[in-house]
């Protein structure tokens, strides 16, 4: 009888890890709890998003852990194809990856890298000058695979605009506690 029991807890969690795996959500935020009701910008427009974008703050994922200067510079590449160069400096070193992105519906771009599941990409909210509040979270039984980012067109950003990016996650029911901010500093290695 517990052989049996053993057997049939260690298939869960093998089921539970190769879905995780196969919707690429092993490297978010993983915790117990229900995926919140979240609005996207439904009247988002791709073009005057396109262009650079700091990272202010994220959720800790797999893939930035110990990154900092991390920047993100999304290019037309017609046909409603958009490039996204995402940079940062990994253990003291530059690092860069190049990926594509669609508009799927309004306000939600699908975006790939080479060797990963592509992922939905919430925009929230923003104003296309200052800020970028943008989101995902899957849920898998009782467990949720989140991420999120604040994003700035400069590496900084001023009080009243990061105050009003973080109450757009709280308007959302996203607990604004798991942020931790990105290190953007005079000694970052962008490229331009």
């Amino acid at each position: 009888m517990k052989v049996t029991l053993v057997s049939i807890l260690l298939a869960a969690v093998v089921a539970v890890g190769q879905t995780m795996a196969a919707k690429g959500l092993i490297a978010r935020d993983v915790s117990v709890g229900i995926c919140p009701t979240f609005s996207n910008k439904e009247d988002l427009d791709p073009v005057p998003y396109l262009g650079p974008w700091y990272e202010i703050e994220r959720f800790e994922l797999a893939p930035e852990k110990d990154m900092d200067c991390v920047k993100a510079v999304y290019s037309d590449l017609g046909d409603g194809l958009v490039e996204v160069h995402n940079m940062a400096r990994s253990n003291g070193f530059f690092t860069e990856i190049y990926g594509t992105a669609t508009v799927i519906e309004p306000g939600v771009l699908l975006v790939e890298f080479p060797g990963s599941v592509p992922s939905e990409y919430h925009v929230l909210d923003t104003d296309y000058t200052t800020f970028s509040a943008v989101y995902n979270c899957e849920q898998v039984e009782e467990m949720r695979f989140q991420y999120a980012w604040i994003l700035s067109r400069t590496p900084t950003m001023d009080q009243e605009t990061y105050d009003y990016a973080r109450q757009v996650f709280v308007d959302n029911g996203i607990d604004v506690t798991i942020f931790q901010p990105t290190y953007q500093g005079d000694d970052c290695p962008y490229v331009e």
